[in-house]
């Protein structure tokens, strides 16, 4: 039965022929000159033949052994070469970030978070995942994202979460609306009223506001675009809800009146999630990207003013 030489009786070989000492070999593997002396018999005894002699004080390797050095050197190069590009690909993966949010209109000032994140990492390759939006949680344990920004809390979570920035949310409708003329909604006031929304029966309206109160609103229109939204509550189709922030950034107004949600306002808390796995400095660049731009755009217009920054 043929002998198999382990990686570890290779660099003993060639460390052994390399210093032609077994007491140094000793010393740069940490171990016992003894313990290397029994390593070296055995290979020795289990191959049939000897490996070194021993002249003038020195570990002269055999040409057996001499074959054996160059395979070990040989396989230490193939490690290191592997080593390199697991190193390589580490590093690519750590310049790539992976982000998601849990609502569409976040794609609005986005952009604009990922423009100063480039310009922060000049390497970094951003990627927003839009699949993730419903499950951002779920995302960041399956290693699908690196961060996501969110607004509904998951109490039971562990993972690392930090405070974004606050909107406050506002009921949206045509200027001819009956309700229009209110300083502020109750959920009562929701029953029966059509609701324009981007996530419909899910959207966090419906489910921290009338959903407890036991309010059952009319139909709830799910649309994915902003500016069919407005326009639908502009046209009197519903109500619709949306972030202050969002009305900021349309170009007119006319004929939309916001009310807001309560006497004290709807107001939503939005956090980073942060996998363990994102490095540390993309992790802090992002969030205080977010942070600069999540302030301009408590002001009108608020898009000219970042385009022009």
């Amino acid at each position: 039965m043929p002998f198999e030489l382990s990686s570890r009786d290779l660099e003993v070989i060639r460390l052994v022929a390399a210093t032609g000492s077994l007491t140094r070999t000793a010393e740069l593997i940490h171990v016992s000159q003894p313990a290397i002396s029994q390593r070296l018999a055995l290979i020795q005894e289990r191959l049939g033949t000897e490996l070194f002699e021993r002249r003038d004080g020195r570990m002269h390797a055999t040409p057996a052994a001499e074959r054996l050095a160059l395979a070990a050197a040989a396989v230490d190069r193939v490690l290191e070469s592997a080593l390199d590009d697991v190193h390589e690909m580490l590093d690519a993966r750590a310049r790539n970030l992976r982000i998601t949010t849990q609502c569409y209109t976040c794609y609005r000032w986005l952009s604009f978070v990922i423009r100063d994140m480039l310009l922060q990492f000049p390497s970094l390759t951003v990627d927003v995942v839009p699949e993730a939006i419903e499950d951002p949680y779920g995302a960041i344990e399956r290693d699908e994202v690196d961060i996501a920004v969110v607004h509904h809390p998951e109490p039971a979570s562990t993972i690392r979460h930090v405070a974004l920035f606050g909107d406050e949310l506002y009921a949206v409708m045509s200027a001819e609306h009956p309700l229009a003329s209110r300083s502020f909604l109750n959920p009562d006031n929701f029953a029966g009223e059509d609701l324009i929304l981007y996530t419909s029966a899910r959207h966090a309206f419906v489910e921290e506001i009338l959903e407890p109160a036991g309010v059952h609103p009319g139909k709830l229109r799910q649309v994915r675009m902003t500016e069919a939204i407005v326009e639908l509550a502009r046209a009197g189709q519903g109500i619709a809800v949306l972030a202050g922030w969002v009305l900021n950034d349309q170009v007119s107004k006319h004929g939309l009146v916001p009310v807001r949600i309560g006497r004290g306002g709807y107001r939503r808390q939005w956090q980073a999630l942060v996998s363990e796995r994102c490095p540390d400095d993309i992790a802090a660049g992002f969030i205080d990207s977010v942070r600069k731009t999540t302030k301009a755009i408590t002001t009108d217009h608020w898009r000219k003013n970042l385009e022009a920054a």
